[in-house]
């Protein structure tokens, strides 16, 4: 079963909301060691990384057996980005700017074969490349986990009739872009913000839905999983190795001036 919604079906409200990274850089490695800490999901993001198909693969294939769900944020609604990320056995997607429920039906039916769906039939990697196709075809559907993200003022007001869609397993407030749909680029607080959440919430709530968004810095992290949210983006490897060099730096600035280059690198 996906490890993220094993997790979740175990409702176990002591063990706190779901969390991961968003993962922009094309390097297998990376997503293998993220896979061997305490993450409970990786979203390989194609829609603001320079990850192609072939490196989502590679991707997939690095973490292959560690206990992590695996997201493809897929670059558009389209169909073959969805089903890809699928067939190379992605343990779910997480669809960027949904904005409707009609949008939310045609990208939950990508995800799901007939007669739920309208996903083609093509799961290479997905089946043990084609060694149990009938076996993956019968558990598909109730083990891929389909996100679709909240990121716009008009989103924020559909959020209801999105989170009715057979399909959706739940919804993933898109902080920034939202952030900017609402007047406010860059200001990822304030009123606004948190009448989206409380809307997006509520509606998850309403209908049996995951609630998920992305927290920018650990403050946010912290109130969303008060706040009740299930899963929650931390960062993306970029952030966290600009912030780790940026910390390195600071502890070595008193001692910079204190020798040359070289011993201060030594």
């Amino acid at each position: 079963m996906n490890p993220l919604l094993r997790r979740v079906r175990a409702a176990e409200p002591a063990v706190g909301p779901s969390t991961g990274l968003f993962l922009l850089w094309p390097e297998p490695g990376i997503a293998e060691l993220c896979a061997t800490l305490n993450v409970d999901f990786l979203v390989l993001d194609m829609e603001a990384g320079v990850l192609s198909r072939q490196d989502v693969l590679r991707a997939i294939q690095a973490v292959a057996g560690r206990d992590a769900t695996v997201l493809v944020r897929v670059p558009s609604h389209e169909p073959s980005h969805i089903e890809h990320a699928l067939d190379a056995g992605a343990h779910g997607v997480l669809v960027p700017k949904v904005d409707t429920r009609e949008q939310a039906e045609r990208v939950a039916s990508y995800t799901r074969f007939p007669p739920e769906g309208r996903r083609g039939v093509n799961p290479v990697r997905a089946s043990g490349y084609f060694s149990d196709v009938p076996g993956y075809l019968a558990r598909a559907n109730s083990e891929v986990l389909c996100l679709v993200q909240i990121e716009s003022a008009e989103a924020v007001e559909e959020v209801d009739a999105i989170a009715t869609v057979p399909g959706v397993d739940g919804l993933f407030l898109g902080i920034g872009d939202l952030a900017m749909s609402l007047g406010q680029p860059g200001v990822t607080t304030g009123p606004q913000l948190d009448r989206a959440r409380e809307r997006t919430l509520s509606a998850c709530r309403t209908h049996g839905r995951l609630a998920g968004a992305f927290a920018y810095g650990m403050d946010a992290a912290h109130a969303y999983a008060a706040e009740g949210f299930d899963v929650l983006a931390v960062g993306n490897d970029v952030k966290l190795i600009r912030e780790g060099v940026e910390g390195l730096l600071r502890e070595l600035a008193p001692t910079r001036g204190a020798g040359t280059a070289a011993e201060v690198v030594q």
